[in-house]
């Protein structure tokens, strides 16, 4: 779990309860009022329902849980493992990498490299590989659209139910109840702004930066992928791969063989191996 998602949604509930006992010591009832907390939340969730199909809707907590998530791909130890790809291959030959790449934990990597295996060519590999990560974005966005939605609609059923309360209060004006009516609105605002602005908004931009830095360790993995299918030098790949870093990460020196030390497959070494595989 991010710790630091929580501590934040947890910290700025709590400086809210805060204030409000000291701006009320004798008593917090005034700041609840449950038909403020149906029109807010009854409203936007009916809203949201209506805007989403059903199974997209639904999936509503599993995007929240989401962003209390850290993101599970390390990006330095992804890029580790690519220079480590690289240098198997330029020491064993690109076939040499099948029986690495099944048991490779991350499988964006090793179905992108077994791509590379299989004898497709780079622009085939690239655009297979450029249409996944397309698709995990169109799907992060999904689940981000949702979120948003509720950050807009919030604050707009807040206002909704400040008129009715409004309307309500004007139509037994009295001088007794005009206070107590007003606040009564009023509270409709405070829950819809407080809920869009301490929650959901920031759900939705922990969010689009999970998606971020996924698809840049896609990206990266790609770079890396073709790269190897190329027979790029390793340290070039190296090179490559850190400019996706911008926090001062450095990949490991790698010890690159003596050029006596390079195994070279003979030309059709692939060809015999892949027909083998067919038979």
């Amino acid at each position: 779990m991010d710790m630091g998602t929580l501590i934040g949604s947890l910290l700025g509930l709590a400086l809210i309860i805060l204030a409000v006992v000291l701006g009320s010591p004798d008593s917090w009832v005034p700041f609840f009022n449950a038909p403020s907390l149906l029109i807010v939340f009854g409203g936007t969730i009916a809203a949201v329902m209506t805007a989403f199909p059903l199974k997209i809707f639904l999936k509503t907590s599993a995007y929240i849980r989401k962003s209390f998530a850290e993101n599970g791909m390390n990006p330095q130890e992804t890029a580790d493992t690519i220079v480590s790809l690289a240098e198997a291959a330029r020491r064993e030959g690109l076939l040499a990498l099948e029986d690495r790449a099944a048991v490779l934990e991350d499988r964006f990597l090793a179905n992108s490299l077994q791509l590379a295996v299989d004898g497709l060519s780079p622009k085939d590999v690239e655009t297979i590989v450029r249409a996944n990560i397309e698709a995990v974005n169109a799907r992060h966005q999904c689940g981000r659209n949702v979120i948003q939605n509720y950050a807009r609609c919030t604050p707009a059923f807040g206002m909704i139910g400040t008129l009715i309360g409004l309307v309500l209060m004007l139509t037994r004006l009295d001088a007794e109840t005009v206070g107590p009516g007003m606040a009564v609105a009023v509270l409709t605002t405070l829950y819809g702004t407080l809920a869009s602005n301490l929650f959901f908004i920031p759900i939705a931009e922990k969010l689009k930066q999970l998606n971020e830095a996924e698809l840049k360790i896609r990206e990266m993995t790609l770079c890396g992928v073709l790269g190897i299918q190329t027979g790029e030098h390793p340290q070039i790949i190296k090179m490559k791969l850190q400019t996706f870093f911008t926090d001062g990460w450095t990949l490991p020196e790698l010890e690159i063989a003596a050029p006596s030390e390079i195994t070279v497959l003979p030309a059709d070494a692939g060809i015999e191996k892949q027909e083998s595989r067919a038979a």
